[in-house]
């Protein structure tokens, strides 16, 4: 154990980081990339106690009434709009701006905001109608709205869902999606990052327990008579690499895992072709069927489709799924045998609704073609590009349904799969509430939800065969015009000649479809290496200062450098195409959208005479909306920002080893600080530009080539790692990044080079930052039983809200009621110097303890929630801090040793005038500024100094330092060390 030091006296701590602008034109600075990693001896096997601040809480100066910013994380949805019982109101998840919207159906007009967490994307009534959930992504917790207009809290916010572990610091209900009730005392809610569905007491409002869904992603479900019906959206469809560990037979099989990946990482595929084939052996399920009286899994439905929408179920067990089926196996051979984007003829997805008949039973999925099959293609005014949202009318006879990325509602015949009508409506429409005739049961009007317009249209589908839109309400949007814009510009089918998938069919909410894709591009021009090589689709989120965002030139490298399908070798280089980060976004923009997009036999130009589809306008937009989109919060980060002792022996292992060099070198390793990202990494010999490990807790597809697909590598599992894989549970991320590690025993190449296995550095992913606290976005609603019953556990999480509010790094406000003899008032509460004032008004501040004593009266009902400054966006991204190699040593890089390297310098990025420190998550007394000459936010060389003050009784080792910019986003964490 190292024992505790005291400092005599306070010690000035000196550190250095830089910050160049966005769009500068530093490219070669930023193809060297922020890098650090590893640095001198030291013991981490102890846990280390953090760096406490000199200061209370309740000291730090007041804070401004806050105004709120809103990060575009492009969130997913599932049934985002609802319409009341007795059809007075829309309810809408309004996700950008973190509101529930009341929509009045005969005034068609917006009469309330309801504020709720974070993210809202789904929403579902109670079977009384007398309450409504919603499902906040980011915050994970569903806000329960009263809904019965009888009631005083009407409209109002009265619970929040959630659930914690043990330690009651970190999620257990993370990334909720989809909402359903079984009945007025069971829902269901879809926890679509960890592959659960909550269920939930509706009275205690308890999690009471978890089902597990043996695939990837669910997000929509539906629950009805009996049944709970769950599909999963990343089901994907069987194809892999063409790797095996059986006799080679040019078809299924075309090379050895044992000879080309496991004893050699043979990431250039050379001397052998790496084909995207079908293999029946691997887990594709897709819809799962669940009792809802006893919460058993009844039966598992495969193969029906690869990315799931949205589902529908009607009064005869028949399931409807909006679907997309993936082509990328028609061009997956390689060498001659047909590995170019023209094979796909710009059809890289097929749009579908699927029909599964479970009413005694499931039986086997009929899929219903939208579009002609290609070579033929539908013709842009007739494309119903992604199906998102469907329903089914109270007949049983039609199927009305939207087109997401074609921008358009369609009708369908339930029993022959013929498309009646469709009508253009809003931008992306996502969400959709369908209301029938009480009489009859037919389709009489539809309420859609256009997400990334931020829209609701009201369609009338009384004539299935002619629908028609007859009103649209705008609805508040903070979203930056040009994010809009971009984003917009992502999800619109219009952006391909075909009109039949977009950009996001790939990049499904900003992340990845989970599959192998040939893309175009020139053949690897290596010795033995003869084909375009299979690539796994990356995410959007997080690409901004990962330059050059290609792993090795396709559709190209706009930066240069080393390339690995540059002519003369894997060491070649080439000049860039671009200058500044907005530049090469837009090369990236213009090279995707002339190659992926394009129908190569007649791919047409735009306004300024270039090839493919969008005007220069929206090209511009889109790429500054691909620098804008973060990556949600870490799913394990505690709420008070001190990381548990296995991530911080993560950190301690990827930057440091003892010294020995770690993942995170720049020179030895692929990922290295801040992002985690290798650019031009010369590691392989491959000049390949590494991605990002960020967000890696939800890619299970990790390795080069997609080499984690193999099924037979999968297979192999239990002998390569120390994590075994599962053919019953699907594909596992922790397995397949484990497999990079080894035991012991086997020859892994992390274990030989590094000396360390896969879980410490799996929980620093699950719990390192990506620009935000642990408490931003939590919530917790004070109540009566909040401040009685539950008033320890209630406590704790306002302690946790209220120190992270004084740190700066969330914003604490509550929105709520407060009752006077037979009334009922609205009343906003902000936390600043201790207290919680009103926003407006002259009401006494309340203490906590009065806070909590009055909502144990019954006077005072108040959710509360972490949320962020007003300076985040495009024009505010997340500061970084980097390290450069320490000078004449061929492998260790520099990390800070205190207090012996006072004053030191950091590198850094996006560090604006007035950030402060946090160390161990806690913020300390110190400065920040520039290092030599400059001004923040634009220091020299990208050096900034940091002087922070300690207060003598850290312990010595590793501790994590971050800053902060007021108002603003977090920096990575950046490993410093005390000695003695």
């Amino acid at each position: 154990m190292i024992a505790s030091i005291v400092l005599r006296s306070v010690t000035s701590i000196v550190v250095a980081a830089a910050l160049v602008a966005g769009g500068e034109a530093r490219a070669s600075r930023a193809i060297r990339g922020p890098g650090t990693g590893p640095s001198l001896p030291g013991d981490g096997s102890s846990p280390v106690r953090p760096i406490r601040p000199p200061f209370a809480g309740d000291d730090r100066p007041p804070a401004a009434a806050p105004t709120n910013g809103h990060p575009e994380f492009a969130s997913p949805h599932a049934d985002p709009i609802a319409v009341s019982g007795d059809g007075r109101f829309v309810y809408v998840a309004n996700t950008p701006a973190d509101t529930l919207d009341v929509i009045d159906t005969a005034a068609r007009r917006v009469v309330r905001r309801i504020a709720v967490g974070v993210d809202p994307v789904g929403v579902a009534l109670r079977p009384d109608g007398r309450e409504l959930w919603v499902a906040n992504h980011v915050s994970d917790s569903v806000s329960v709205i009263d809904t019965d207009a009888a009631s005083p809290t009407f409209h109002h916010v009265v619970a929040t869902v959630q659930a914690f572990d043990e330690t009651g610091q970190v999620t257990a209900f993370d990334e909720p999606v989809g909402v359903t009730f079984a009945s007025d005392r069971k829902a269901y809610v879809a926890l679509s990052s960890v592959n659960r569905i909550a269920v939930v007491d509706v009275t205690s409002r308890q999690v009471v327990r978890q089902l597990e869904v043996t695939a990837q992603d669910p997000r929509a479900i539906r629950a009805r008579d009996g049944r709970l019906y769950v599909v999963s959206f990343e089901s994907g469809n069987q194809t892999v690499l063409s790797g095996c560990l059986t006799p080679i037979d040019g078809d299924r099989c075309t090379f050895g895992i044992q000879e080309h990946v496991i004893r050699f990482n043979n990431i250039r595929s050379v001397f052998y072709d790496a084909d995207i084939v079908r293999d029946p052996r691997m887990p594709d399920r897709d819809l799962f069927v669940f009792d809802t009286e006893t919460d058993a899994l009844i039966e598992t439905v495969s193969s029906i489709g690869t990315l799931l929408y949205g589902v529908t179920v009607d009064s005869r067990g028949r399931v409807f799924i909006a679907q997309t089926e993936a082509r990328n196996d028609a061009n997956g051979r390689a060498g001659t045998r047909g590995d170019t984007l023209a094979e796909l003829d710009n059809r890289a997805f097929l749009n579908q609704i699927a029909r599964v008949d479970c009413g005694g039973g499931c039986a086997a999925p009929r899929i219903l073609e939208l579009e002609p099959l290609p070579p033929l293609n539908p013709g842009k005014d007739r494309a119903l590009a992604t199906p998102w949202a469907i329903q089914v009318s109270d007949d049983d006879a039609t199927l009305v349904a939207t087109a997401a990325s074609s921008s358009r509602l369609f009708t369908v015949d339930a029993e022959s799969g013929a498309i009646l009508g469709r009508t253009d409506v809003g931008g992306i429409p996502r969400g959709l509430a369908l209301e029938s005739d009480p009489a009859s049961g037919r389709p009489e009007r539809a309420w859609v939800y256009n997400a990334v317009e931020n829209s609701v249209s009201l369609v009338d589908v009384s004539r299935p065969a002619a629908p028609r839109v007859v009103a649209t309400v705008t609805l508040d949007d903070p979203t930056e015009p040009l994010v809009k814009q971009g984003r917009l510009a992502f999800h619109d089918a219009n952006a391909t000649t075909t009109g039949t998938f977009s950009c996001e069919s790939c990049h499904s909410d900003g992340n990845t479809d989970q599959i192998l894709w040939i893309l175009g591009g020139p053949k690897c021009d290596a010795p033995g290496c003869t084909q375009i090589q299979p690539r796994s689709t990356m995410p959007i989120r997080g690409l901004r200062d990962t330059l050059p965002l290609h792993w090795d030139g396709v559709p190209g490298d706009p930066f240069g450098g080393t390339n690995g399908q540059i002519a003369g070798g894997p060491l070649a280089s080439a000049p860039p195409r671009c200058s500044g980060e907005l530049d090469c976004f837009r090369d990236l923009v213009d090279g995707s959208l002339s190659s992926t997009m394009c129908d190569l036999d007649d791919c047409g130009r735009n306004d300024a005479g270039l090839p493919g589809e969008l005007d220069e306008d929206a090209r511009d937009a889109m790429a500054v909306f691909l620098m804008s989109v973060p990556y949600p919060p870490a799913p394990s980060r505690p709420i008070d920002d001190d990381l548990s002792p296995l991530a911080r022996e993560g950190f301690e292992n990827f930057f440091h080893n003892s010294g020995r060099g770690g993942c995170g070198n720049p020179v030895s390793g692929c990922h290295a600080l801040p992002l985690w990202a290798g650019t031009n990494s010369t590691s392989s010999g491959s000049g390949f530009d590494a991605p990002t490990f960020r967000g890696i807790q939800d890619r299970w597809l990790q390795t080069p080539n997609g080499r984690a697909l193999l099924y037979d590598l999968l297979v192999l599992a239990p002998t390569l790692s120390e994590v075994p894989w599962r053919f019953e549970t699907g594909h596992d991320e922790l397995a397949s990044w484990a497999m990079g590690f080894g035991t012991p025993t086997t020859p892994a190449i992390n274990r030989i080079n590094f000396g360390f296995g896969p879980f410490a550095v799996w929980q620093m992913f699950l719990e390192g930052g990506t620009g935000f606290s642990g408490a931003f976005a939590r919530q917790v609603t004070i109540d009566a039983r909040a401040a009685g019953a539950s008033r320890p556990e209630t406590e704790a999480r306002l302690a946790d809200l209220e120190r992270a509010a004084a740190d700066g790094v969330i914003e604490l406000s509550g929105e709520g009621v407060r009752f006077d003899g037979g009334t009922a008032e609205p009343v906003t509460l902000v936390f600043a110097r201790g207290v919680y004032a009103p926003r407006r008004g002259r009401a006494t501040p309340l203490t906590r303890g009065a806070l909590l004593e009055q909502a144990a009266s019954g006077a005072l009902l108040v959710t509360f929630t972490g949320r962020l400054g007003p300076n985040v966006g495009f024009e505010n991204p997340q500061p970084l801090l980097w390290s450069e190699p320490q000078p004449g040593r061929a492998v260790l890089h520099r990390l800070p040793h205190l207090p012996a390297e006072n004053p030191m310098e950091l590198f850094g990025r996006h560090v604006a005038p007035g950030a402060f420190v946090l160390v161990d998550g806690r913020r300390v007394d110190g400065t920040v500024g520039c290092a030599g000459g400059g001004r923040l936010p634009r220091c020299d060389d990208e050096r900034v100094e940091i002087r922070i003050d300690l207060d003598g009784t850290a312990t010595p080792g590793m501790h994590l330092l971050q800053v902060v910019n007021v108002g603003g986003l977090t920096s990575n964490e950046f490993p410093i060390f005390l000695d003695e």
